[in-house]
């Protein structure tokens, strides 16, 4: 049997933790969001969602006639080409949010939010589907989520580590009073 005031003491910890999360999201007084990395990562990975879904649409009824047509290619090298081409030209178009002026920090947050958004989808799948179905599913995200979200992540946290290696330190102020 569970102890009640241990269990009181989770759910209050739980709830603490939801609403300091969600306070993230909320406005201020003066009408301003709280955490704006936050926010705007969050949409997004909701556009880089849909930036990837019209590439793979685009391109995986082009790439399986192009290449089922000649029959003497291997059906994993048509899964891994079906699966890259489309990845690495989102990312190529993701790629452009980096020269917006905004802080760049923007990008990698996106794709932070997309993997933690293509993991709550895997396992709802999982359970929706049953345990027996668990080869598929992991089939279909290895093949349309797992090669966009390795290479946009990745491309997206070295340029960042690059641009983070780049920016010059802050200058300290000149201290008149200060001896050189």
């Amino acid at each position: 049997m569970a102890n009640p005031i241990r269990q009181k003491e989770i759910d209050e910890r739980v709830g603490k933790f939801a609403d300091k999360f969600w306070g993230a999201f909320q406005m201020t007084e003066n009408g301003k969001v709280k955490s704006t990395i936050l926010l705007y990562s969050f949409c997004l990975c909701w556009v880089l969602l849909a930036l990837y879904g019209g590439f793979f649409a685009l391109f995986t009824p082009w790439l399986n006639g192009l290449l089922t047509a000649s029959g003497d290619i291997p059906i994993w090298l048509i899964n891994l080409i079906e699966a890259l081409v489309p990845a690495i030209a989102g990312t190529a178009v993701a790629s452009l949010v980096w020269l917006l002026p905004s802080d760049k920090r923007l990008l990698p947050a996106g794709y932070i939010w997309l993997a933690l958004l293509l993991l709550a989808c895997l396992i709802a799948l999982i359970i929706l589907m049953g345990w027996e179905s668990t080869g598929l599913i992991l089939q279909f995200f290895g093949m349309f989520a797992l090669a966009p979200l390795t290479l946009g992540l990745g491309t997206s946290l070295l340029a960042y580590y690059l641009y983070w290696k780049k920016k010059a330190p802050a200058k300290e102020p000149a201290r008149p009073w200060k001896r050189q």
